[in-house]
């Protein structure tokens, strides 16, 4: 008989670590106790070394476990295998992300004779919300948002009871005990039946919903101030999904998945054009909590798009959803972090995250260095979020939004200190992006901050993720980014860390108006407007730029597609799929210079969707061609530009034709969302040369 402490780090928190080991112990023979030790799980466990063996394995092979420690410690008499109450111990610890229903807490909410029939709070200790609720580590009743509603009889005897899947799950509740909502499900229903919309508090802040009409969008549309932005739909089940969109295998597994995420899916049946606009595209996903669930099995589909204001932080306050003077379906149980859903697509064979929150967030990243001090990165202003850093993780927030609105720039100066509270986390270093009047940058005060160019970060978040080693030559496209000389950046090319090719430089008006309005980036590309002109040539209020972000808005000018960007990405997502709809592309010459870019556009003897076609072709001949001219085989491809799926797959497929070795984004945006990751990583490999 020996007694061995283990330590256990990971996802071991929220997920039934503790009354699995319970159940195993107890299956093996094995004394001792497991409890949350701060984010850690703690076990002291007297067995025979075959038993432990045994208890070990099977652990490591349920849970996702990072790494756990082992020491002898002196021989224990423990009479049973006990779940005690937990201590904190400070370590950084690694928070599960709020989890979709399961299928068993599911069949139950439908089940009539089951006790928790239609009951709104159904969850186990394998789903339901994790940080949107937490209050404080280690994960007890106590410590999150449920802990103001005491257990009724039944519900603590399952909860006590180790064959039970909710033994020790701290969001156990039923209709006697848990949370109550404010209106019926059926009442609810009757509202959204009468083409009415109605505002949903769901895990991560409101929703605004409404049936698939015209009528309804429109009105929603108009809450919002939302005009032409496609907005997602929830569906009742796979199938459903399966008579508007196309789905294959790999799409299917993201939107089952435990993080239910927004898939971006091909239409194969459309609905009103208020709903999706113009859009290629459906934005799908599944029910994700007992709300959702009930009101989809009765009306479905359903637009269902955050509660807010376009451009402000998603709306978690049960007295501010009011504003809006519509329905609302609300509850008791308190919202402590807002969070989007996130919004994924297959590219190129791959997973590509667009917006990383709700149910990816607050997972680790692992990298291949170890940063030797803590490290806060701030990300940049838009699709906003940050990251913390220790040891070898990264851990990216969630999406804030645009930080020139002052409620998404509050959501994220409070997301950044709930963050480091819940992971006992205090920097020694602030990174912050180049550009001197980012929102962001202002709370990087003091002597420990670090800068990092943009760009940089993108492409190295693509290192961090996949832990290359050795030379990379790194291809970051997207809208803009300050670059080291003063200028806007926005199709480059690294070799490693210095800046090798780029667009040629544009002089184009600065301010925003550049980014909204196509004409005028056309106009700055071909000196088609004389005040455009007569300000470039006196250098009034204009900057130099090599935005590729830009140079899609102008093509799509050029080909008289779409002149305004009412959302970001609009007169691109036109460019792509008028491309989309080509048989063949018009042949471009692959060049750096946009004004010779133009020029062939515009003099082009051949329908508009084989010359956007022909656009995309020559820019994936562009990447091959300056590939093959520095011949490092590890090639990375970030920045907002390659969420297009004609760039990306065209780009992989020549590159990977000629044995190049291609890396993309996976576990975070390649768009601005992802930015913090490559920050932190940069930051360390300085920190770490220094000290060296």
């Amino acid at each position: 008989m020996i007694t061995v402490k283990y330590t256990f780090s990971g996802i071991v928190q929220g997920i039934g670590f503790r009354p699995t080991a319970l159940r195993l112990a107890n299956e093996l023979g094995i004394g001792g106790e497991v409890k949350n030790s701060g984010g850690n799980v703690s076990i002291v466990a007297s067995a025979k070394k075959e038993a432990l063996d045994k208890f070990i394995q099977c652990l490591t092979a349920i849970f996702e476990i990072e790494k756990y420690d082992e020491c002898a410690v002196g021989e224990h008499d423990f009479d049973k295998f006990t779940i005690v109450h937990s201590t904190n111990d400070n370590e950084i610890p690694f928070i599960t992300p709020d989890i979709a229903t399961c299928e068993e807490c599911e069949i139950e909410l439908k089940d009539k004779n089951n006790r928790r029939f239609r009951h709104p709070f159904i969850s186990c200790v394998n789903c339901g919300p994790r940080y949107t609720i937490i209050n404080s580590l280690p994960y007890d009743r106590e410590r999150i948002t449920m802990g103001k509603f005491p257990l009724c009889g039944e519900c603590e005897a399952e909860y006590t009871e180790p064959k039970n899947r909710r033994c020790h799950a701290q969001t156990i509740a039923c209709k006697n005990c848990g949370p109550t909502i404010n209106i019926s499900i059926d009442t609810a229903v009757s509202i959204l039946r009468a083409g009415k919309p109605l505002a949903i508090k769901d895990i991560g802040g409101y929703h605004i919903a409404g049936i698939c009409t015209s009528k309804t969008a429109d009105e929603i549309r108009k809450i919002k101030g939302r005009e032409k932005k496609p907005f997602a739909v929830m569906f009742r089940d796979i199938d459903e999904i399966g008579e508007y969109c196309l789905v294959s295998e790999n799409e299917k597994s993201l939107l089952k998945s435990k993080a239910r995420p927004i898939v971006l899916l091909k239409k194969k049946k459309d609905f009103a054009e208020e709903v999706c606009g113009e859009s290629d595209y459906i934005g799908a996903f599944l029910p994700c909590n007992p709300i959702q669930i009930m009101i989809l099995e009765k009306i479905s589909p359903l637009i269902m798009t955050s509660a807010n204001i376009s451009g402000e932080a998603i709306i978690i306050n049960d007295d501010e959803i009011k504003k809006f003077g519509i329905d609302v379906l609300s509850h008791d149980r308190e919202i402590l972090a807002p969070i989007d859903d996130s919004v994924v697509q297959i590219n190129s064979g791959k997973v590509q995250l667009i917006r990383r929150a709700r149910g990816y967030v607050p997972l680790a990243i692992k990298m291949s260095i170890t940063a030797k001090k803590n490290i806060l990165s701030l990300g940049g202003d838009l699709k906003s979020s940050f990251a913390i850093c220790h040891g070898g993780y990264v851990i990216p927030s969630q999406y804030f939004g645009d930080l020139e609105d002052c409620d998404c720039f509050e959501a994220y100066r409070q997301g950044i200190k709930r963050f480091c509270d819940l992971h006992s986390f205090k920097p020694d270093i602030i990174v912050k992006d180049k550009h001197p009047l980012y929102y962001s940058s202002s709370l990087a005060d003091g002597d420990n901050v670090i800068e990092i160019q943009h760009h940089l970060a993108h492409a190295y978040g693509v290192v961090a993720e996949h832990k290359i080693e050795g030379d990379a030559l790194h291809f970051v496209f997207d809208g803009t980014g300050y670059g080291d000389d003063g200028a806007i950046w926005g199709g480059e090319v690294f070799l490693n860390q210095k800046r090798v090719e780029h667009l040629k430089y544009t002089k184009m008006t600065a301010g925003d108006e550049i980014s909204k309005n196509a004409d005028l980036a056309l106009a700055c590309y071909d000196d088609s407007n004389e005040l455009v002109n007569k300000a470039r040539e006196q250098s009034i209020n204009t900057v130099n730029s090599s935005s590729m972000g830009r140079l899609f808005d102008a093509v799509c000018a050029a080909l008289d597609l779409k002149h305004k960007n009412s959302y970001e990405g609009e007169c691109a997502i036109a460019l792509e799929s008028a491309a989309r709809k080509a048989k063949k592309p018009f042949y471009i010459e692959p060049s750096l210079d946009p004004s010779e870019i133009i020029a062939a556009v515009k003099a082009a003897d051949a329908p508009k969707e084989e010359v956007a076609l022909g656009f995309h072709m020559m820019l994936c001949d562009m990447i091959l061609k300056i590939a093959q001219k520095y011949g490092v085989e590890q090639i990375t491809l970030s920045g907002g530009c390659f969420v297009n799926r004609i760039l990306l797959e065209g780009a992989v497929k020549r590159l990977e034709k000629h044995n190049f070795k291609v890396f993309t984004n996976e576990q975070v945006s390649c768009g601005d969302n992802g930015l913090c990751l490559g920050q932190a990583y940069l930051a360390a490999e300085i920190l770490n040369k220094t000290e060296e």
